[in-house]
């Protein structure tokens, strides 16, 4: 394993006391990024970079000394809970390169060095299994009291269950993103990636009945326009990640599902599994309503529950041989 040195020596430059921030490459990243979950998420990363090779943080990091042995060891030097993990620091680091390189600030060979390098294949299986079209009917209808937190988190549910969206552009969602007259919303997914989603009539209706009682005066603001987020939570700001991952556990529960087994994330699997079973779509159509970068993302979603798989096999005509 490689170890920096606990000194300023292990810094791989020296930094210069009147250097521009509007030019550090970290900071113009992580500008880009849209999502304040995913801008916390990247800042803490780089931080860990730069304070690896005994920087204070991402700010006085001299990134234009960077070199592709500083995120070759520096990755080599972590213990990895999962392929993900590391495939995230891998593209922050990326991204940072690719704006040095840009701002003329490492050179070309050093950026292509850094941007070669592979990221970590990923084979897990998701766990569990998907929601079935009973229980994901059992749970909307659960849905059905007219408070307005419960029509705001069937409005979510509907996104979630039906649309397939994440967790993260579920609370980046903006009130003008939603066309009606078109039934589609312009969704903000991973990397700053815009894509259209088409809603159906229950989910349109949905939304406006949201919309319908959302609260209109006294919106918080903050640097991410809280008052043009479409779900906001009881204190009228922008809904955090962590509360509809409350609401989901939440109305899980309440429907009679077991939370061990779903999660957030299992909603998406969900919609994912029920359009590619029951919407006759083709596997590249499902690709661009999910918004995965790689087909093969794509295809961890569509198999088949466990008990269609075991009739498949049963069913086989060279079983009654």
């Amino acid at each position: 394993m490689f170890q920096p040195a606990p000194t300023q020596s292990s810094n791989f430059g020296a930094i210069s006391t009147d250097q521009n921030l509007i030019e550090n490459p970290a900071l113009m990243y992580l500008a880009t990024l849209g999502s304040k979950d995913s801008y916390r998420c990247m800042k803490s990363k780089l931080n860990k970079f730069a304070r690896f090779f005994g920087y204070k943080g991402l700010v006085d990091c001299d990134w234009k000394s960077m070199q592709p042995n500083h995120v070759t060891v520096f990755l080599a030097a972590q213990s990895w809970g999962s392929a993900r993990t590391y495939n995230c620091y891998l593209s922050a680091l990326k991204s940072v390169a690719l704006n040095a390189w840009r701002n003329k600030q490492i050179d070309l060979d050093h950026f292509q060095r850094i941007k070669s390098l592979k990221q970590r294949r990923v084979f897990r299986a998701p766990s569990g299994r998907a929601i079935s079209s009973e229980e994901s009917a059992s749970l909307i209808k659960s849905l059905e009291a007219n408070s307005l937190r419960t029509v705001r988190n069937r409005a979510i549910f509907y996104l979630m269950l039906g649309c397939g969206l994440r967790r993260a552009e579920v609370c980046e969602l903006r009130v003008k993103q939603v066309s009606f007259k078109n039934r589609a919303a312009k969704i903000i997914g991973k990397g700053n990636k815009e894509r259209t989603i088409y809603l159906n009539k229950a989910c349109v209706q949905a939304i406006k009945d949201y919309l319908n009682v959302r609260p209109k005066e006294g919106i918080k603001t903050d640097k991410f326009n809280s008052k043009k987020a479409l779900f906001l939570s009881e204190r009228k700001e922008r809904i955090s990640r962590r509360t509809v991952q409350y609401i989901v556990d939440k109305e899980l529960t309440a429907a009679g599902l077991d939370t061990k087994k779903y999660s957030t994330h299992k909603l998406r699997h969900t919609a994912a599994t029920l359009m590619y079973q029951y919407g006759n779509v083709d596997i590249r159509a499902l690709q661009e309503v999910l918004g995965h970068e790689s087909i093969s993302t794509t295809e961890i979603y569509t198999h088949v529950a466990n008990e269609q798989a075991r009739n498949a096999i049963e069913n086989n005509p060279l079983a009654n041989i």
